[in-house]
């Protein structure tokens, strides 16, 4: 018997009992009690005109952002987080944005900017960007998370111009050398490079100067770089899971500042009582140096 046949003919049993519970159940089913619904509001002319704003930020072409930076300026309406959101995802829509006229509310928006992998359509979008990421001068955090999917070190030379950035990650992207213009990045303070290929870091590293945090765990070094030992104000250092052969203890002394320091176990077991007499305020009571 098939499905249709078999649910005719359970309507006609339950129709022959009106009283019995197959019926109850067939009635919710086919006459469900009717829900009161609240009559829709109708929307203001401004709501309409957000709406239909919004509607051409979303969309992925730019001749409707056009629109929208025509229409937000004529009725001077502001960008909202949604708005910010949908333009953040992908290099075109900020390159046009930046080059709007009346730009400013833009750019005094994005404090924190992540790069996908589907952020560029194709390379040339990526010195594209470059060429107007230093426009942003209130961003605070990047993130590179397109990893070796597309070329990172134009953004990060670039970012070496951004007066305000703070943390930079840049990790998982088989790097095998860091740009030296991101040193003149002023107030970075957090620099992450896990999982790279990096073997060695610029010598102008210790011109950042506010770098409290610096993580270069898993990479290729076989010895602490002499410029990390230069960075005064560092209180965090990763190093583990790098094949380092050695370490000078008395080296890294210089980092008055520093209070966690991560290295793999094979090198720690070396060189743990140097370390412990030349960094007496790193907390060497953390589970990592349990050896």
């Amino acid at each position: 018997m098939g499905i249709i046949t078999k649910f005719k003919t359970w309507i006609f049993q339950a129709k022959s009992s009106e009283n019995s519970e197959d019926t109850r159940l067939l009635q919710t089913i086919v006459s469900p009690a009717k829900e009161q619904v609240e009559p829709q509001k109708e929307l203001s002319e401004s709501e309409q005109q957000l709406l239909q704003i919004k509607s051409f930020i979303d969309s992925d072409d730019l001749s409707n952002h056009e629109l929208a930076a025509m229409f937000m300026q004529g009725l001077e309406v502001q960008l909202d987080e949604s708005m910010l959101r949908a333009i953040k995802r992908s290099a075109d829509k900020m390159i046009f944005w930046l080059g709007v006229d009346d730009n400013a509310n833009f750019i005094k928006s994005v404090k924190e900017l992540i790069i996908g992998p589907r952020f560029f359509a194709q390379y040339s979008e990526i010195a594209q960007f470059a060429e107007v990421l230093p426009l942003l001068t209130e961003l605070q955090v990047l993130q590179w998370k397109a990893k070796h999917l597309w070329n990172q070190h134009p953004i990060l030379i670039a970012a070496g111009k951004l007066p305000k950035l703070k943390r930079l990650y840049a990790e998982d992207c088989r790097m095998n050398f860091l740009p030296e213009s991101l040193c003149a990045a002023p107030q970075l303070q957090a620099l992450y490079l896990s999982g790279n290929k990096l073997a060695d870091m610029p010598a102008q590293l210790d011109q950042l100067h506010q770098l409290k945090e610096l993580d270069l765990s898993n990479n290729a070094f076989k010895s602490c770089p002499r410029s990390v030992c230069r960075l005064k104000l560092l209180e965090v250092l990763r190093l583990h899971d790098n094949p380092l052969v050695e370490i000078a203890p008395r080296s890294l002394g210089r980092l008055y500042k520093l209070r966690d320091f991560q290295l793999s176990n094979s090198v720690a077991k070396t060189y743990l009582d140097e370390l412990k007499d030349w960094l007496p305020d790193v907390d060497f009571e953390k589970p990592y140096w349990q050896i």
